[in-house]
């Protein structure tokens, strides 16, 4: 973790300083004058009545509005004026009212305390070097030291070998297998009119004479802050642009000079070249990131999120003219008309699996990391991190930029489609295959001469491919050590793109949307990718097709299947004999996503347990090492909270009740590794975990051994800051959601019971249609029912001649069989779309019965998005701890927000927590 200092500005460390001294001053006072307050009232030792008036002074004077102004105590000095006249009101009574006050003067100091305490934490963090606990395993440091500089000798080797080494392709041999992609008369046609697209977007980038304004520099500066491409020094430039107009104006004014110079751009990187060299990443693993001047970042950025938006545009079109959406055998003229007029109603094309399956494909995977508009880019933040990743689990933790979690999202919806298109093709079929890949060093390792080949087969100019080739072959400078000075001589490179800039989502899409379009030209299949990471699900033959057409574009493009992340299952039912032929075709491995693994046997999604121990182990480390509590927290939350919540899954209808235990379980095991009860502390008298058996009071614990704290409230762990606490992310509490939604829809909310569910509904309309097919009796009847169906002349006609033997009184005159009834579902069937559907859902979160109290200190606190799921855990933590906040605390707010330092804090959050892996 940086130190503080690094982070935070002097003038923000300074104010924060200054808000401490002042906050300790004011909680000195107030102990001072409080301990006046009842210094008074105890000389009264036998006058209740003058206790009390002491006393409600003290409350008036000293409390804050929300203490003071309680109608207990505004009331009190009535009853005392009653209790001096009216003999009925019991000394007791008074008792309660003298307990009461002396509460409110105790809510008061505990409240400050929390500031106090607050303020310590902060001094802490900013001046720390104690780490919280011996690192378990502390001994292997120097290995692991060993281990990561050899592993990152072997990346800076591997990278120079393959970046200044050509890789040569065959120009000719490309442009035929694609010209091969395009052969109907209709595909010709999609492939004009894509060129065309190009062609026009081209003249419109390049004919703008002032491209560059102050809007255009936002953007653009948002963009390349958004991927996290350059160092944080040239980040905090960025950012300090963005806040004055009149350099806006200046970088506007050079950028356009170069722009009216497009034709002779060039990098301009003098003697030294452009440094490359290896930076950290948040999983903790290295990359090669090139280091360029910002202004010409800012340059090659916006021509090429320009492209890519346009490359967007164009493709789409493309893929809604030349795309094969239907999963099974396509459905013949003849068999739809028998099937409308046998079922008595048309067929809605919007209502079946085919459709969802389009739309969600077209919306969610296809060319997912190219940005729909200029001001998307990092909304589906992921680069083809390749560079020596061979164990890389292909999650980035949590990333600087909140809309990072969208990528997040589509990787969950990816999961939960394999899941779902694996249960129905098994369920309807017997069968399924899941297939799994990913491109060794992909956009790293790319061939120029594929780049351009391809380039020029869509339609871009000599003018952009030449600007292109520039841009691909800069003067690379070598810099082995993280932090170090170019000392070497540059040399020019010779393969790959840059990694995270714009041209590599460009290049690195358009090459991998030839892959896609010619598995589905083979096969009908849809691929699903993110960035190049690659999945195929659906019937067995056609998968293993697929992977013989993946294998014969990786030949002709240059590209290798990273064998470490390449895998497949071969789902069937003990009555179905696999195909010998088709199990020998397919890739061999696991299927992994994130730490879930694709059971061969069952078919399901199940947790691989040795990776999360490997994660788990680390983590312990982490956090033994964090130098302070609010670092520990942080480290926590990124950790436990969003690492292992996205690679465990989100719960979905596919996966069941049985996903949601299974996690519930793992976290339960995790806080068990990573706070294990040291062998000298006693058990408890309960025989539950010692002292440090868990978060809770893990952190009660240290703050204690660290700042002589006790009797926190277990609320403050768990509690938002700006409700005074330190906001530990709870894990447990989502699944719990989701285990008691589950729970309450019962047994119909697993995958089988919805799969039965569908099947059994199937057949009830299948009889269904059938009885009210029998009523027609006459060939009358019959033509009538047709009318019905074909109110236009032309369909009509076309029935009667189909359906003419169906037509005529005692020819064919018995009801289609359920086998063709059933035999196009995926393109007929709006009950299987329902399942369908169902199986993707991710079931909403019941949390726990609230009170009054809760939407009260929600709103006092000004958290109004109450249905938002990441206010889940605050509601269940305020109900879960009601009794407590109400007794102690006098509501939810542990301390006044004037009192917190929320500025620093968000400034610390700015810093992304890193996983430490050693590689």
């Amino acid at each position: 973790m940086a130190q503080p200092s690094s982070v935070l500005s002097q003038t923000m460390q300074s104010i924060s300083l200054t808000k401490i001294r002042e906050l300790e001053k004011q909680r000195n006072r107030y102990e001072s004058r409080k301990n006046e307050v009842l210094s008074a009232a105890d000389k009264h030792s036998d006058n209740i009545r003058e206790r009390i008036t002491q006393l409600l002074r003290g409350v008036e004077d000293l409390c804050e509005p929300q203490l003071a102004r309680d109608t207990r105590v505004l009331n009190i000095h009535l009853w005392l004026q009653q209790s001096s006249y009216d003999p009925s009101v019991p000394a007791q009574m008074l008792r309660s009212y003298e307990a009461l006050l002396r509460s409110k003067l105790e809510v008061q100091s505990r409240k400050l305390s929390i500031g106090y305490l607050w303020s310590r934490l902060v001094t802490e963090w900013m001046n720390s070097s104690t780490p919280m606990s011996e690192a378990p395993g502390s001994d292997d440091e120097s290995s692991d030291a060993e281990r990561q500089e050899k592993h990152l000798k072997e990346l800076c080797d591997k990278f120079e070998e393959v970046v200044f080494t050509p890789l040569e392709t065959d120009e000719t041999k490309i442009d035929q297998y694609m010209q091969g992609l395009f052969v109907s008369d209709d595909a010709k046609s999609a492939l004009e009119a894509l060129r065309a697209d190009i062609q026009s977007h081209e003249h419109s980038l390049l004919s703008v004479d002032k491209p560059f304004n102050r809007d255009t520099l936002r953007w653009c500066v948002n963009g390349l802050l958004a991927e996290d491409l350059l160092s944080e020094e040239k980040q905090d430039i960025l950012r300090e642009f963005l806040e004055s107009s009149v350099v806006l104006d200046e970088i506007a004014d050079v950028l356009n000079l170069r722009f009216a110079d497009f034709d002779n751009w060039s990098w301009e990187a003098g003697e030294q070249g452009i440094p490359v060299l290896p930076r950290p990443q948040l999983n903790g693993k290295y990359r090669i990131w090139m280091d360029e001047d910002v202004l010409q970042a800012i340059f090659i950025h916006y021509v090429g999120i320009k492209n890519c938006v346009e490359l967007k545009s164009a493709l789409t079109k493309c893929l809604k003219r030349h795309w094969n959406w239907t999963a099974g055998k396509d459905m013949p003229s003849t068999d739809r008309f028998k099937y409308e007029y046998f079922t008595g109603a048309r067929l809605n094309p919007n209502t079946v699996v085919d459709k969802t399956r389009s739309v969600q494909f077209q919306d969610s995977f296809f060319l997912s990391q190219l940005p729909s508009s200029v001001t998307t880019i990092g909304k589906h933040r992921a680069v083809y991190v390749n560079d020596g990743a061979v164990q890389d689990d292909g999650d980035n933790g949590e990333q600087k930029n909140e809309k990072a979690s969208e990528n997040v999202n589509i990787k969950q919806k990816l999961l939960r489609t394999l899941a779902t298109e694996a249960i129905v093709h098994r369920s309807l079929y017997g069968e399924a295959a899941v297939i799994q890949s990913d491109l060794q060093w992909y956009a790293t390792g790319l061939s120029h001469t594929t780049i351009f080949t391809v380039m020029r087969f869509f339609g871009f100019s000599e003018r952009l491919v030449s600007f292109y080739r520039k841009v691909l072959q800069a003067p690379l400078n070598m810099v082995r050590t993280p932090g170090a000075s170019p000392t070497g001589e540059p040399r020019i490179r010779q393969r790959g793109v840059p990694m995270a800039h714009a041209p590599e989502k460009l290049t690195g899409e358009m090459i991998l949307f030839v892959m896609d379009l010619a598995v589905n030209r083979a096969t009908g299949m849809l691929l699903y990718r993110l960035h190049d990471d690659l999945f195929l699900c659906g019937e067995p033959s056609r998968c293993a097709q697929a992977w013989k057409e993946m294998e014969v574009f990786a030949d002709v493009m240059g590209v290798v299947f990273n064998e470490s992340k390449t895998g497949s299952v071969y789902l069937s039912d003990p009555e179905k004999s696999r195909d010998a032929e088709v199990e020998a075709t397919l890739p061999e491995g696991i299927v992994r996503i994130g730490h879930l693994l694709l059971d061969a046997d069952s078919g399901e999604w199940v947790l691989d347990k040795d990776q999360i121990d490997e994660h788990v182990a680390q983590l312990r480390k982490q956090l033994a090492a964090c130098t302070n509590i609010l670092d520990w927290v942080k480290t926590w939350n990124s950790c436990i909270s969003r690492f292992f919540s996205h690679t465990l899954g989100e719960p979905a209808y596919c996966f069941g009740l049985k996903h949601v235990d299974s996690v519930l379980q793992t976290y339960q095991r995790i806080q068990g590794a990573l706070f294990k009860p040291s062998s000298e502390l006693p058990q408890s008298d309960e025989g539950g975990p010692t002292v440090e058996g868990n978060v809770v009071d893990y952190l009660k614990s240290k703050i204690k051994e660290r700042f002589g704290v006790a009797d926190l409230p277990d609320a403050f762990i768990f509690l938002p800051e700006q409700m005074g606490g330190l906001g530990v992310k709870n894990p447990f509490i989502p699944y719990l959601a989701y285990r008691n939604s589950f729970l309450e829809k019962g047994s119909y909310s697993s995958p089988g019971s919805i799969i039965e569910k569908y099947l059994a509904s199937e057949k009830e309309e299948y009889d269904r249609v059938r009885n009210e097919h029998q009523k027609l009796n006459s060939a009358e009847a019959r033509l009538g029912h047709l009318r019905n169906l074909y109110t236009d002349d032309l369909w009509f006609e076309i029935g009667r001649v189909v359906l003419d033997n169906v037509l005529t009184s005692g020819i064919d005159d018995d009801f289609m069989p359920f086998d063709d009834y059933v035999r196009y579902r995926q393109s007929t069937s709006f009950i299987l779309n329902g399942a369908y559907n169902k199986l993707l859902e991710v079931p909403s979160q019941k949390g726990a019965n609230l009170e009054m109290f809760v939407a009260l200190s929600l709103g006092q606190a000004g958290i109004t998005s109450v249905e938002d799921p990441k206010v889940l855990q605050v509601k269940w933590v305020l109900q879960l701890y009601h009794d407590e906040l109400q007794e102690r605390w006098n509501g939810a707010r542990l301390v006044d927000e004037r009192y917190l330092p929320l500025g620093l804090l968000a400034m610390m959050r700015r810093k992304a927590v890193q996983w430490k892996m050693v590689l």
